[in-house]
């Protein structure tokens, strides 16, 4: 006789509802880990003090021309812009960062996490092609360049006072050298200074003109751990705030070098964990923006006498010290002109509100000793008038 094969027995409602809760609970906690490990970017801009990120640029043929290691402060509105010097060496070897060639952008990463016992969660890298392509799109940068400017190379013959470069040019300004010397990449890495805050500052300037369309194209023009959605919201950042800025460098002994007949700047890391965080701590400090710290200079540049001394008496009315006032290279200065010296924004912005909100360009010179140059032009002098 056959037997009858049993009915299979269904899982209970109740069953079925009791695994449905338990994996929503799951979804639900995995959510809230997620938000409050901090994946996402948006939350780290809300949440962190502090947003480490390793910017570096290669030249032809790999060649390594510096990083910028940047840590943003979101709640505070500032970021320190920390530079590396090509010429730099960290290693016993004495080898520098230019001899380790496209390898260098992770050999400093790697070297800055170890030094300033932080960890450097993300990370841009531009070549040529792609910093060229990110200007072109940007625009271009509109600089000013004044009589002693290293703004010649054998490419092209900068000799206006307003000028606006394209990528090409932009490029080759920013990486050629006068000659070998430690001046030169000393000098060069303030051009390079002086481009990098050029274009961080044009982000927000011109950010009603950049559309989500070209930020996810300036993402597909460099080399990034950032996901698309977490440049959009860096991008935003940069875009909507006005960030003020401080620039310093990697410190470095300069070392001769025997047998390679050159100099490299020898860097301790101890040294450079103390200078970082010198740096970083008086940037955020209440008295970095105090007025009687600043180092300005106020030119002439019209045919009027007294024209510097009214604009001291200005700057001084706002708290900001004068160092020096004098006669312009020139007497037929238009406009007034605002010349950032050092990389501290603070001081540029009460120097442009005092004078009716005039463009600030950046032209770094440390060797001149100043924190802003202002040339007063014929505007000016009518509207004293």
């Amino acid at each position: 006789m056959l037997r009858e094969t049993p009915q299979k027995q269904g899982i209970p409602a109740k069953t079925l509802l009791i695994a449905a809760g338990a994996f929503f609970l799951f979804a639900l906690l995995f959510l809230l880990l997620k938000s409050k490990t901090g994946f996402s970017l948006d939350q780290k801009f809300s949440q962190s003090k502090r947003l480490p990120i390793l910017f570096s640029v290669l030249g032809d043929k790999d060649e390594y021309l510096f990083s910028m290691y940047a840590e943003f402060y979101p709640n505070e509105k500032k970021a320190a812009l920390f530079f590396v010097n090509p010429k730099s060496s960290f290693d016993d070897g004495e080898k520098s960062l230019k001899e380790k060639g496209s390898s260098a952008p992770s050999y400093i990463e790697s070297v800055l996490e170890d030094t300033l016992d932080s960890n450097i969660p993300f990370k841009i890298i531009w070549t040529k092609e792609q910093f060229q392509n990110w200007v072109n799109l940007m625009g271009g940068l509109q600089l000013f360049f004044e009589p002693k400017s290293l703004h010649i190379t054998k490419n092209y013959n900068r000799n206006k006072d307003l000028y606006v470069l394209d990528g090409a040019d932009c490029f080759d300004w920013m990486s050629t050298l006068a000659d070998e010397s430690m001046i030169s990449y000393i000098r060069r890495l303030e051009i390079q200074e002086t481009v990098m805050l050029t274009l961080l500052e044009t982000i927000h300037e011109k950010r009603d003109l950049i559309a989500k369309q070209k930020i996810s194209y300036l993402h597909n023009q460099m080399t990034t751990n950032l996901s698309l959605k977490e440049w959009e919201t860096l991008f935003d950042f940069l875009k909507k705030e006005k960030i003020q800025f401080g620039v310093s460098e990697v410190p470095g002994e300069p070392v001769l070098r025997t047998k390679a007949k050159d100099e490299i700047l020898k860097a301790n890391e101890e040294t450079v964990k103390v200078a970082f965080y010198k740096f970083s701590s008086e940037l955020r400090s209440p008295s970095f923006g105090e007025g009687e710290r600043a180092r300005i200079e106020v030119l002439n540049g019209t045919a009027k006498n007294g024209l510097a001394r009214y604009g001291k008496v200005l700057l001084n009315d706002k708290g900001l010290k004068v160092l020096t006032v004098d006669n312009a290279w020139d007497s037929n200065f238009k406009s007034t002109v605002i010349l950032n010296r050092s990389g501290n924004t603070h001081y540029t912005d009460l120097i442009s509100d005092t004078f009716q909100g005039r463009k600030v360009f950046f032209s770094l010179r440390k060797d001149l000793g100043l924190d802003a140059t202002v040339i007063l032009g014929e505007d000016f002098q009518n509207s004293k008038d």
